[in-house]
């Protein structure tokens, strides 16, 4: 079986993974945090961005609450409050907060759980992810290690996913000046390399490279890292779908006789504009160098979410 691992990181996933080896890096000591940052015990979160949701959007949630039990239940017990943390000023051009939310082991091995136990796609997953964390107002981001710890440790597989490797970290952000009630949020990932992904042929008959973003710096406990990346907005809503539009840093190459002649040459930038879930049609949509349509996809056990025991 050759899927598609997403999470965001990861998408999506998600995801958000840890620097290591593989990174560029070295020791850079950080500013030092004024007192007045540190995350209060209680009341609002500090840095916390003026997103919210819809009437339409919480009449949604409503609806997910019945169709996904076990998973809305997860998103109710994740209190934010014990991590949230001060950003490394440094990193003021790529997270705009003041605070980001670092999710623990014990978090992402719930989500997992919560998602298998309701058979979600890792696409629905993360749109539900993303929708509360623009809901709570916080931006999420933090090593990865832990995101990759908890897919090894609960032997999670991630059905319809990119793989969990390469990824240094991923910053999920809410915008509050994105006025579209499907929009949730903007992802961007940090890999620590760029690797090829092969699709299945009915999924999208493609090799893709991904991490062809520009390379980015950022900043992690005290260490400096200058990774490729890949950029990505989740949306979750009837209009648009549910999963990811306006991916960047994916490059592509067609498979046949005309992929042979292009892999001679280069991978196309920017291969992949979409990926998304169509609820009318109960259909899986990729926009890309080759379109694809994926029926009955959530239904398809396949594509799901797994604890393989």
């Amino acid at each position: 079986m050759n899927n598609l691992r997403f999470a965001v990181c990861a998408l999506v996933l998600a995801f958000t993974l840890a620097p290591n080896s593989w990174a560029k890096s070295k020791p850079s000591p950080a500013p030092s945090a004024s007192p007045s940052a540190s995350p209060s015990a209680a009341g609002a979160l500090p840095g916390k961005l003026d997103t919210h949701l819809t009437e339409a959007e919480l009449a949604r949630e409503k609806l997910d609450e019945a169709a996904y039990p076990q998973f809305m239940a997860f998103l109710k017990t994740v209190d934010p409050r014990p991590n949230i943390q001060p950003i490394d000023p440094r990193n003021a051009g790529l997270i705009k907060s003041s605070h980001v939310f670092q999710p623990t082991l014990a978090m992402w091995s719930d989500f997992f759980k919560a998602a298998a136990a309701d058979k979600l796609t890792a696409l629905r997953a993360f749109g539900l992810l993303a929708r509360d964390i623009k809901k709570r107002g916080m931006i999420v981001w933090g090593p990865g290690a832990t995101f990759e710890k908890a897919v090894n440790e609960n032997n999670v597989d991630l059905g319809l996913a990119l793989p969990a490797t390469h990824i240094g970290t991923a910053i999920w952000s809410p915008d509050p000046s994105n006025k579209d009630p499907e929009f949730q949020l903007h992802m961007k990932l940090f890999y620590t390399e760029s690797f090829v992904h092969q699709f299945p042929d009915h999924i999208l008959p493609a090799n893709l490279k991904i991490g062809l973003g520009p390379e980015t710096k950022y900043y992690m406990d005290g260490q400096e890292y200058i990774q490729h990346t890949m950029d990505t907005d989740i949306y979750y809503g009837p209009t648009k779908g549910i999963g990811f539009r306006n991916v960047k840093g994916v490059g592509g190459q067609k498979r046949g006789f005309l992929g042979f002649m292009q892999k001679v040459l280069f991978f196309l930038p920017d291969a992949v504009d979409s990926m998304t879930i169509n609820e009318k049609k109960g259909a899986m949509i990729t926009e890309a160098m080759i379109n694809t349509t994926v029926e009955d996809f959530e239904k398809n056990p396949l594509y799901s979410i797994k604890i393989v025991k």
